[in-house]
């Protein structure tokens, strides 16, 4: 599970810098891409995926605030079980973060460009 989240949020992070730092040709190419996704089937797919992520990730911060609590010492292998939880937790969490501000960042970059409206009004 952690090197999922880790190859998750290695490829969120890429794809975020590659719409910040791109040339407009490759921005172009990403802000095609995610347009595609999301509006073909992707985006029904992809809200399931983001809900059952989310429900995991409360889940499991439920599960570190039940493991700790004050007025019990925890033993070693409850601190495992801990920090584990936390390690998943953290990255679900930093992975639900960037999807957002990937798709908050591509649709900014899709609103962006009146001229390309423009040329669309033109051609109908």
């Amino acid at each position: 599970m952690h090197l999922f989240l880790s190859l998750l949020l290695l490829s969120e992070m890429t794809l975020l810098f590659a719409l910040v730092f791109s040339s407009s040709k490759l921005r172009e190419l990403i802000t095609m891409m995610l347009g595609k996704i999301v509006e073909g089937k992707g985006g029904a797919i992809s809200l399931p995926v983001v809900a059952t992520l989310t429900v995991v990730f409360i889940s499991m911060v439920y599960d570190a605030r039940g493991i700790w609590t004050e007025d019990v010492v925890l033993n070693a292998a409850d601190e495992v079980l801990m920090v584990n939880l936390v390690l998943k937790a953290t990255l679900m969490g930093f992975a639900l973060y960037l999807a957002l501000i990937t798709y908050g960042f591509h649709k900014y970059i899709k609103g962006s460009r009146p001229w390309e409206a423009a040329e669309e009004k033109k051609s109908i």
